[in-house]
């Protein structure tokens, strides 16, 4: 190979490497920037978000800005705030981070730290961007959400007065919806701590408050911001910004995670979602 040809790859590598740097933050700015669509509504009046979802990304991986390591590629992250893109762990919890992300080299789903390789609940909002789709229904006082993912379900009730058990815990929270102008806003509490945000050992603690934002901003696009907070393991609030693309060829399929431990003859007890909720 000449030397004009390797220099000429040499320019496409770097140019595509800038690319990726800069496009990444800037498609994130311009997914933010939907304020003039109207979407359509139900018969209540509200923005009917119904559909089948999907985040075509690598959050599930991290959520920070990362280099590849084993069996996480690199790429940007979806932290938005703080400004430097980094979760505000307190430093006992940045600790724990690295031996979670340390605990999952293992292939033994038992030995294994991360929990969704036990197939547990992944939690809120790791549901959201696990890369399978799930699909939004709306009834009348209701929202309900129903993942592929072992064909979990998820019923958010809207404008609810109704009081949260002080002593309940779950795999996904106890959530209270209310519509927002166009953006469908879910604020869940009452987690247990069994669950991490990715692969990388994201974590939180029991005392996790997770707010979410569905808003369309055009026809097949809904915008998906998240604020966190958990004053027992970071700092202060963070929040992470993605888009969700809505699947139009096929719909909700069937995906049993516990199936695949069967077929493997590895014992387990685990929840299952009639089990659980």
């Amino acid at each position: 190979m000449s030397n004009r040809i390797r220099l000429r790859i040499g320019l496409a590598v770097v140019a595509a490497a800038f690319a990726s740097s800069t496009l990444g933050p800037l498609a994130a700015r311009a997914q933010s920037a939907g304020p003039g669509y109207s979407p359509p509504r139900t018969a209540d009046g509200h923005p009917d978000l119904q559909g089948v979802w999907r985040a075509w990304n690598l959050a599930k991986f991290d959520l920070e800005d990362h280099g590849a390591k084993p069996g996480v590629p690199a790429g940007l992250g979806f932290v938005v705030d703080p400004a430097d893109r980094k979760i505000p762990y307190q430093p006992w919890a940045l600790e724990q981070r690295a031996k979670n992300y340390a605990s999952t080299r293992s292939d033994d789903p038992v030995a294994n730290g991360d929990p969704l390789a036990k197939c547990y609940m992944p939690g809120i909002p790791r549901y959201t961007y696990l890369g399978f789709p799930f699909q939004i229904l709306q009834t009348r006082g209701y929202v309900a959400f129903s993942y592929e993912w072992s064909h979990h379900r998820r019923i958010v009730p809207i404008d609810s007065t109704a009081p949260v058990p002080e002593d309940e815990e779950t795999w996904l929270g106890v959530p209270r919806g209310r519509f927002e102008g166009n953006a469908l806003v879910v604020v869940s509490t009452h987690f247990n701590n069994d669950t991490w945000f990715d692969m990388a050992g994201n974590f939180h603690s029991n005392a996790l408050r997770v707010t979410e934002r569905y808003t369309p901003v055009d026809a097949d696009t809904l915008q998906y911001d998240v604020t966190i907070e958990d004053p027992k393991v970071f700092t202060r609030p963070w929040s992470i910004r993605m888009p969700i693309q809505r699947q139009k060829d096929i719909g909700i399929l069937d995906y049993e995670c516990t199936a695949l431990l069967d077929e493997r003859g590895i014992h387990h007890t685990w929840p299952r979602d009639w089990d659980a909720n």
